[in-house]
């Protein structure tokens, strides 16, 4: 605040000489005394002083009777004044102060409020830079093997004439077979085998059987064909021959039934004779020691399907034969392949149509048994499996034991067999093959992923690792997303 000064009090009359000021007005009549001027310089402490003890600042230097109300009326309004004056000051002063607080407060939340503003935006920079830092997603992808089907042709001939194999190759390029060493032997062999023809007449039904006639009575008793003879439970047979029974004795009679039928089959039992007087019956009887069997009457006949397998099966015996000859004290029999040299001679005692129950089969033949290291064939397999092989693909899954070996030919001029072998393989893409992008699943959900993962026909299945694992949305930089081929099937 602005200090106040007054001016000394003997100052005031030469003052009130010089310069005359209007006086304050009254209610009353203006009378004629002399003016005192005062001048007063805004100074709080001094009107503060003043408030208190008004009268040291006013001091009159020459003062009549007459002038003393006026005088009195003039301290009262500089002390109304300075009160006036004090009471605006004191007011001021409670306003600074009151605004003071309101100021700090508002001050202070304004602060509390850029500090939090300030607080989240950091946080959520930070949120920022870790995702792109630490956000990463794993795609392990387990494909599906594509089979890859192939065949290959080998030359093989003998050790002895490996050399001129060697030399044919160099004349002839156009040979498409892969030239190995195995052992090839000519082996002639002849079997014999007889055959039951199947063709049959069909003559009818029977039941035959035999039993034992029986005679305890003193007499001997002849019985004559077609005598009847009765089970115990009511079947019927009859004696095929006439036959005498001696007393006391026994014989063996053939029987058959007047219609033949499967339950007449029956199991060992005791008969009766019907014919016979009653008194006889149970001295005169037939027991039967074996089951009576039932059979149907045909007459066989050699048919034309008898021949042709008579004639297949004859074959494979013989090259079972040669088998067994060309591969006998080897410990490779098992990687023998053969061939018929030329069609093997087959003769059967028999025609289409001959009434015979079974005939005979002869064939004799030249076989050609063929050996080869089938390690080494494996090896040319596979190398041909790894040349249809794309270059973003290799070979998963090859398995030497399943390739199929066939003796297609042998040339008796150059000593040289033909072995096709057929094999298979199982191609997988690389590792390194970019069979998906990562830029294709920037962004994506995991949902998203899944999907598009499904579409593909070459997935067979597939894991998401994604990291953090809170987050389950692929990272937006490509270079955060990786692809793994998981090549254990």
């Amino acid at each position: 605040m602005p200090k106040t000064k007054a001016t000394g009090l003997a100052a005031a009359p030469k003052k009130s000489r010089t310069t005359k000021k209007p006086a304050a007005k009254t209610s009353r009549p203006p009378k004629k005394t002399k003016s005192v001027l005062v001048d007063i310089i805004e100074d709080e402490p001094l009107l503060e002083e003043a408030a208190i003890e008004p009268e040291p600042f006013f001091k009159v230097r020459e003062t009549r009777h007459e002038d003393n109300q006026e005088i009195d009326s003039q301290k009262k309004f500089f002390s109304d004044l300075v009160s006036e004056i004090k009471a605006k000051s004191e007011d001021q002063s409670k306003k600074e102060k009151n605004s003071k607080p309101d100021k700090s407060a508002r001050s202070l939340g304004l602060y509390r409020r850029l500090v939090i503003k300030f607080v989240i935006l950091v946080f959520i920079l930070a949120a920022a830079v870790a995702y792109f830092s630490f956000s990463q997603l794993t795609v392990n992808l387990s494909l599906k093997g594509e089979v890859v089907n192939d065949n290959l042709l080998l030359k093989v001939t003998n050790a002895a004439g490996a050399q001129a194999t060697s030399t044919s190759l160099t004349s002839d390029q156009t040979d498409p077979r892969e030239p190995i060493v195995g052992e090839i032997k000519e082996v002639v062999t002849n079997v014999e085998r007889s055959y039951v023809a199947s063709g049959e007449t069909y003559l009818g039904e029977e039941v035959v059987g035999m039993v034992r006639l029986i005679n305890n009575y003193n007499k001997n008793q002849a019985l004559v064909a077609t005598t009847r003879i009765l089970s115990q439970d009511g079947k019927l047979f009859r004696l095929k021959n006439a036959v005498t029974i001696p007393a006391g004795g026994e014989v063996s009679a053939d029987i058959y039934a007047d219609k033949p039928a499967a339950d007449l089959a029956i199991e060992p039992t005791t008969f009766t004779i019907p014919g016979l007087w009653l008194g006889l019956q149970d001295k005169i009887y037939a027991k039967s020691d074996e089951k009576f069997v039932y059979t149907q009457k045909v007459k066989k006949y050699v048919n034309v399907s008898d021949l042709e397998r008579a004639t297949k099966d004859i074959t494979d015996v013989l090259l079972k034969a040669a088998k067994e000859q060309a591969g006998s004290g080897l410990a490779v029999n098992n990687n023998w392949l053969y061939l018929t040299g030329e069609s093997p001679t087959v003769k059967i005692n028999a025609k289409n149509g001959s009434q015979q129950a079974e005939f005979t089969a002869q064939a004799s033949g030249r076989i050609i048994a063929v050996y080869f290291p089938k390690d080494q064939a494996a090896k040319l397999a596979a190398a041909k499996l790894n040349l249809l092989i794309p270059d973003d693909k290799e070979l998963l899954e090859f398995k030497p034991e399943s390739i199929s070996y066939s003796l297609e030919d042998y040339d008796p001029i150059s000593q040289s067999a033909t072995v096709k072998a057929v094999f298979n393989g199982v191609m997988i893409l690389k590792g390194d093959s970019e069979f998906i992008n990562p830029k294709q699943l920037v962004n994506l959900t995991a949902d998203q992923i899944a999907t598009y993962l499904k579409s593909r026909p070459e997935i067979k299945d597939y894991t998401l690792s994604f990291s953090p694992g809170f987050i389950k949305k692929a990272p937006s930089l490509a270079d955060r997303i990786k692809i793994v081929i998981n090549k254990n099937q």
